[in-house]
């Protein structure tokens, strides 16, 4: 395996991961939002059985955030029985209704195998879906995708593209392969002032972080 098949593997599994709902913390889209950030508030405390009927909750009224994030409590086991296929479809329910994160997180599941067999590309399909919605995660992950040819030719003029898009939305990994690009020429022209400019951003980047 090479090291950007692995660093995408790396930078995917984030999305099962229920340490951190980080990933999730996008505007609200529904206004039921108060279960939702109280199963967020949970799930930091650690109290994943109370965050899970808060999510169960918020589901049934159609908040797309809650949707996903039962689905991935069901998909890791945390707070509940594990259950791929009640997990998948939560997440595939709300994937189908253009929610950017859920497109995301089924893409992730379609690429790692995550109680669904590895289809790389079903996989690019969602992650495409998400990216073309600005979800800088999934920009970036795309650009992973044509740089390595996973569900689609390789191409390095798109991977940079979509490199660029998630570094301009403040994406650290994608600035850091911006820079990179510019300075080595690929997938676009050499820009040693370019380059420079993005390393300057990175900085300002982790300062932030």
């Amino acid at each position: 395996m090479n090291n950007t098949v692995k660093l995408f593997n790396t930078s995917l599994i984030k999305v099962l991961l229920l340490i951190t709902f980080s990933f999730l913390l996008l505007s609200p889209v529904s206004s039921e939002v108060g279960l939702y950030e109280r199963g967020i508030e949970l799930i930091e405390q650690k109290n994943y059985e109370k965050a899970l009927k808060a999510f169960e909750l918020g589901a049934k009224t159609g908040d797309l955030n809650a949707m996903t994030a039962l689905g991935i409590m069901y998909i890791t086991g945390v707070g509940v029985v594990q259950n791929d296929t009640k997990g998948f479809k939560y997440v595939q329910d709300a994937a189908n209704k253009s929610h950017p994160k859920a497109q995301y997180t089924l893409g992730a599941i379609y690429y790692l195998g995550a109680g669904v067999n590895i289809d790389f590309n079903k996989a690019f399909s969602w992650i495409s879906l998400s990216a073309d919605q600005g979800y800088s995660d999934a920009q970036h992950n795309l650009a992973q995708m044509y740089e390595a040819g996973e569900g689609v030719l390789k191409d390095s003029k798109k991977a940079y593209e979509y490199y660029l898009k998630a570094a301009r939305n403040d994406n650290l990994d994608s600035q850091v392969k911006v820079a990179q690009m510019y300075q080595e020429g690929i997938g676009t022209k050499k820009n040693l002032e370019k380059s420079a400019y993005w390393l300057k951003k990175i900085e300002e980047s982790r300062v932030k972080n």
